[in-house]
Order: C-alpha cells, then structure tokens, then sequence
C-alpha cells in the first residue's frame, strides 16, 4: 500500500472490519488502559473500524454499524466534521479538544489521514489523559455525595456507584459487599451487573485468609488481585460458578472507616485473566473512598436511629419505640377479629437492690431480666423497656383469652429461678397488668394507663402475679381522671392550702416549730385525703406548682409569727430536679419576709440525694443561707445510715410507724433507742412523729427525743388559729392526760 502511513513505515493491525486495514504508527499496541484508542471514520462520519482499547471505551450498542462519531462525541457536528475533512484531503492532521465522549469523559481527539480500499479515511486516536480522568471521577463524587446528602438509600448509592464505575470502564463488573464483624462474614450491597447466581452464591461470603479475593482482603485490610481464577489459590474452592459465567479474574480493595475498620470490600471482576490498568486503579480509588463516607452515613443513621428508639441500657426497644410499633397494630386491628394484649412488667422491690447493692448492680439485673424474657418473645420488636423497672410485652394476634394467660404465666417464670450478679444471688420478682385492644380500648395512651391500672391492682394483691383489667377498674380509672381534673382546677384556683401541726419541744412543753401539710377541701368533695391527691398530683406533673403555692403560703404565714417559731415544708424529689428551685425558695422568702433561719425544708429517702451529687450541692447552698435540712420519716428506707453520710442534717425525723409500737415491741424500741444514741452523737435533733399517748410522749422524753409531732399535742390547724393556738399555749405537753387535746 502506498502512501500515509504505510509510507512511514508503520505496522499494522487487524480491524473488526476486514475490509478496513487500520494502520497504528511506530508499530504500537492496541492500549489496553483505556488512554489510547483507535477508530476509523468515513467522510459522512460513519463509524468503519475500530481496535480493542476502542471497544473498551464505548458500549456495543454504540459501536453498531450505523454509529457515527456524532453518537460518540456530542459537540463533532456536521459543521466541524466537514471543516476536519477538508484538513485530512489536505495532508494535515488535525486535533480537536477537549470534549466530551457519550459518558460525559472529556477526551483529546487527534484526526489522522488514512488510506482504506474504499480511499481516504479518517484515523481517530482518541486520548483520555490524567485530566480528563479526574474530570470524570469529580462529575462521579458530586453525584454520590449527592445522593448520600439527600438521604438516598444505603443500597441505592452503591447501587448507582457500581452502575456509573462500570460506565467509566464498560469492561469490569462491579460488586460492593458489606462487612458484619460480629458474624465475621460479608453480604452484598450492590453488584448491578452480576448473575443472578453469583449474587446467590455471594449472599454471606466469610471473611478469612482463602476466601477468594473480597474474603481475603477483608481479613487482610489490603487490596487481593487475583489476575487468574482458573489457577490462583484463594479461588480454588469457589472459582468453578464463576468460570462458568465467565469471570476469569477479580481485584478487590477493602473499604475501611475513619477508624481504620474494614466495612466492606469493593471489587472489580473481569471476563478475561488480567491486571486492572491505570484507569480502573484510579475509578476504584475514588469509588472505595466513596463507599466508605457512604457507609459511615449509614452506621451514624444507625446510631442516630438506635439512640431514638432503642434503650442503651438493655437494647431493647425504648416507650417511643413500643408506642410506634403499637400504634402500628392497632392500625391494623379492626376487621381482623383478632385482640392484641399489653402486658405491662414491673419489678418487685426493684428499689430495694438500687439502695442496697448499688446501681451498678441493679443496671446489671435489668440486663439479666431482659435476656430472659429474649428467651420468652425472642421478637424484640414486642417487648420494650419502657423506663426504670418498667417494661412491656406485646401479644398479637391472639385469638383466645388462654393465650394470653399463658404468656403472662410463662414471663413471671422468668423470676423463678434467682439472678446471679457479680457473685451475688439475688431473688427478685415482678407483676402484670394487662389491657386488651379494643375490647378495653383502641387509643395507645388509653390502652397503656389501662394496663398500668390493671398493674397497680396486681401489686396490691400480693405481687408476683398478673391482673387484667376490667370494667370495674374502668369505673375507678374514670373516677381517676375526674380526680385529676378536680386536682388541676383546685390548684389553679388555690383551692388547696398549708395546714399547720405544731412541734414541740419535749423538754419544755413549748411549740417551736410547725410543719406546713397540704389539705384540700373541695367544693363538690370536701376533705380529700394528702395521701390521695399527693401522689397524683406527682404522677401527673403537679408536684411543683402545688409545692410551690404551699412553700409561699407557709413561708407568709410564719412570717406573722413570734420570731422564735419556725415552720417546716416538706419536698418532694420532683420539685429539688426542677431547674430554678433554690430561686423559688429565695423568692418565697423575699416576699413573705420571712428570714431564712425561721425555714425547714423536710426531704425523704425517695430523694437520690446519695447518687445526685449536683442536689447534695443544692441542699448545702440551702444550709449555708441558713435554711434548715430534715430528714423525713428516718429508718422506713434501704439507705438511711447511707443517707447520713452524704449530707449533714439539722433534724432526723422518727416514722410514727416506729412510734406506734412503743411499749408493744421491743424490737422497735430497741431501734428508736438506737437512732436516738445516733442522732445525739452526731449533733443532730430529733423528732417523734404521730405520738398520741401520754405513754409514748414519756418514754420518748426519757430516751433523750428532742421534739415531738402528733395528735396528743394539736391536729393539723388553719393558719388563722395559728396565733390564737400560741397565745394560749400555757403548759407542758407532758403534764398528765389532760395533754391530750384535738382540735
């Protein structure tokens, strides 16, 4: 052949036309990177030939016989194509750059004169340099972190990740697969353009030193590249499917987190025994660092979700949790004939292994709990722990009343057999209450104050058994609600006032102190118990405004008292974890005028004082205003010699539990006498409360008792007899029966 190239002394290759003779200069190879291509174009642009390192580049449906280069490249029109023509008739060569290829790769194009049978043609060398890489791997980060921003799936971006890599190098087939460290195994994420088969026979591929390419590199941490199936090692138990569907070699790079552990592997598997070339080593760069930021997304959302919804303490799911996952069901339960049941958990006594063996160990035991009821309802999608000592059981669908005694009966089982933690056996117990859908109600918040009502009857029948509930609890429920009603309007209006008990002192017969004690006399009720209304008034969030109108109230009071009369409030642990507490005391206070020597603030043992280092800190600012600290109702808790140690106390206050069997159990006396010897030797006064007998009021007086609450003294009194009460106070307490006087 005469002319062109052959002139030049080139060599020659077979095209995938044969009857097109494409001519390479200076005897250069087909390039198998992905740089360097060859094609052969006629004057109307038709696509005529093409080499290997070509067909790589652009897809089969692109190189058909009808492509011209207008399908390859989007900015050659007829306009530009004809004016390259007219260069090649010319002798010249001619470089068109840079533009873009049909992927969106930007690529040089250098336009030769070539000689074919059928006369001039076009020899298009068509180069995609380091530049025009990284142009294409920028336009492939921007889309993944895109999609990883927006919130798009995990499966979804790694997904398009592999679609978009095999783009950049149509040859390869892509395949990501996730890492789960516990089970030491990987499943697939994406792998768009494998068979079928292979995904299957990938589904839970272990990770270990001869496990093919990803298992090993995920055991390793380092990249595997296998050029050869048929022959490498770490294939030979595995490589016969995969020979079968035509993948003969497989590099695969582990993908590793900030912290350096390995989350997945990312491969490339090829149809023909290879090395990966220069552009591949730098799409998988860019790919295994963008599957490793997707995938860092991915367990921060899990972490996020698992913090939302789950209890760090037990794993189980948490109330908003269980609140979701029955909402869910009710949703679906009309029309299936079907019930679902609550069964509402709660520990025996829980608070007695709290104070007596710490928190440490009473976290510990609510994990042991709820492995044991794993053992019960191994869903956990059914059970919550709902908070404390407080769980929860879901039983649906149930069909027959039967079932749902049986699953009560198989939970208090879990509580058969003792706890053993930390070389301590511990026997511990729990009740139930249960409430059905939608025989007792369809609303979740219904449904779960129906169960802990049918609970509260459990525990007070003996405990360590389940209840249902019932219409009759329904009544006693709705007298409840119409209760708190009363309750909220009664505090708004200040309809609930302090009373005032005197305390006296048993030495001198002479009032010295009264404690302030909430009475509620309402219009429609009249007297309701403080035992009644208290406790509600904590359940339901009414603790504080109520203690707040009784602190303000009292503290007004006292300050029309003789200067020498204290008055004493009690607290509850609710108001001393409200924020801006000691600012409520102070303004109290200032606005009564009442100094702050003349006040007593009363705590019990239910307050965590021991563990809650910022209350103790709260309660010594208190003291050191010169406000005094009691301790209320001593010796009834787990935790009083405890409760000594972590605050220093003005005044110890003996439970009239204790005071009620003087004279009729030794024992008991015994224990007065005791807190009486350890209240004296720390400095500390004491008071005896609910004395109502000449007899208690002398024994107690010759055991050393500072002060002395009850009924033989004075009942509880407005605050407008208060004054009037004092002026005729003209005796000591103790002086004979005559003592005795009720109100």
């Amino acid at each position: 052949m005469k002319g062109g190239w052959a002139d030049r002394g080139t060599s020659f290759f077979v095209a995938h036309r044969a009857e097109v003779i494409l001519f390479r200069p200076n005897g250069e190879q087909p390039d198998q990177t992905g740089n360097f291509a060859h094609a052969i174009f006629t004057e109307p642009g038709a696509l005529a030939a093409w080499d290997s390192a070509f067909a790589a580049d652009f897809p089969v449906h692109v190189t058909a016989p009808e492509a011209k280069i207008f399908d390859l490249f989007a900015m050659v029109d007829d306009v530009l194509w004809a004016e390259t023509w007219q260069q090649l008739k010319a002798g010249h060569t001619v470089t068109i750059r840079p533009l873009p290829n049909w992927s969106g790769a930007m690529c040089d194009l250098k336009v030769i004169p070539a000689r074919g049978a059928a006369g001039l043609l076009a020899s298009v060398e068509i180069c995609r340099h380091d530049a025009v890489n990284t142009h294409a791997l920028q336009r492939l980060q921007k889309e993944i972190l895109e999609a990883v921003a927006t919130g798009l799936p995990l499966t979804d971006v790694v997904d398009l990740l592999c679609r978009r890599a095999e783009a950049l190098s149509p040859d390869v087939i892509c395949s990501v697969l996730r890492a789960d460290l516990d089970a030491n195994f990987l499943y697939p994420l994406a792998g768009p353009s494998l068979p079928a088969e292979i995904s299957a026979a990938t589904r839970q591929v272990p990770i270990g030193p001869c496990v093919g390419s990803c298992g090993t590199a995920a055991y390793r941490g380092e990249a595997v590249e296998v050029t050869d199936i048929a022959t490498d090692p770490l294939w030979a138990p595995f490589k016969d499917g995969f020979l079968l569907h035509g993948l003969r070699a497989c590099w695969s790079t582990p993908i590793k987190g900030r912290s350096g552990q390995v989350l997945g592997t990312f491969a490339f598997y090829y149809r023909e025994p290879r090395e990966p070339d220069t552009l591949e080593r730098k799409i998988v760069e860019a790919c295994v660092h963008l599957c490793a930021i997707a995938i860092d997304h991915d367990n921060a959302q899990s972490r996020i979700l698992k913090l939302a919804y789950r209890d760090p303490q037990t794993d189980l799911p948490n109330r908003v949790a269980f609140r979701r996952q029955t909402r869910r069901i009710l949703k679906q339960l009309p029309g299936t004939g079907h019930t679902l049941a609550v069964h509402y958990i709660d520990l025996d006594d829980f608070k007695g292994v709290n104070d007596t063996l710490g928190h440490v160990v009473g976290d510990q035991l609510l994990r042991a709990v709820a492995e044991r009821f794993r053992t019960i309802c191994p869903n956990d999608d059914c059970m919550a722990r709902l908070g404390g000592d407080e769980f929860a059981v879901l039983q649906f669908p149930v069909t027959s009343p039967d079932e749902i005694d049986r699953l009560a009966r198989e939970l208090l089982s879990c509580f058969e057999q003792p706890f053993e933690i930390e070389e301590r056996t511990i026997n511990i117990a729990a009740s139930i209450g249960i409430a059905r859908a939608p025989a007792d109600s369809d609303n979740f918040t219904d449904l779960l104050r129906r169960a802990d009502v049918a609970l509260y009857r459990a525990k007070s029948t003996g405990r360590a058994t389940y209840c249902l509930f019932n219409e009759d609890m329904g009544k006693r429920l709705a007298a409840r609600r119409e209760l708190e009603k009363d309750l909220r309007t009664a505090i708004r209006k200040g309809e609930i006032a302090p009373h005032f008990q005197p305390i006296v002192d048993l030495a001198t017969g002479k009032t010295v102190c009264f404690e302030a004690l909430a009475r509620w006399i309402a219009p429609s009720r009249g007297f309701v118990p403080p035992g009644l209304f208290i406790p509600i008034a904590e359940e339901i969030g009414l603790i504080g405004p109520l203690g707040d109108m009784i602190l303000r109230h009292a503290c007004l009071a006292a300050a029309s008292w003789p200067d020498d009369i204290k008055v004493a409030v009690n607290l509850s642990s609710l108001q001393l974890s409200r924020p801006g507490f000691v600012q409520d005391i102070e303004r109290a206070l200032i606005e009564s005028g009442l100094p702050p020597e003349r006040l007593e603030l009363e705590i019990t043992e239910s307050v965590p004082l021991i563990e809650n280092a910022a209350m103790r800190e709260m309660l010594r600012d208190l003291k050191s205003r010169g406000i005094g600290i009691a301790l209320d109702d001593f010796g009834t808790g787990y935790s009083s010699l405890s409760y000594l140690r972590s605050f220093p106390f003005d005044r110890l206050k003996i439970d009239l539990s204790f005071v009620r069997e003087i004279q009729e159990q030794e024992q008991t006396m015994a224990i007065i006498r005791a807190v009486l010897d350890l209240a004296h030797s720390l400095n500390v006064r004491t008071t005896a409360e609910g004395i109502e007998t000449e007899l208690q009021c002398a024994w107690l007086k010759a055991q050393g008792c500072s002060e002395g609450q009850g009924y033989l003294f004075e009942r509880p009194m407005p605050a407008a007899k208060v004054i009037e009460f004092l002026a005729s106070e003209r005796r000591q307490p103790c002086d004979g029966p005559h003592a005795l006087r009720r109100a």
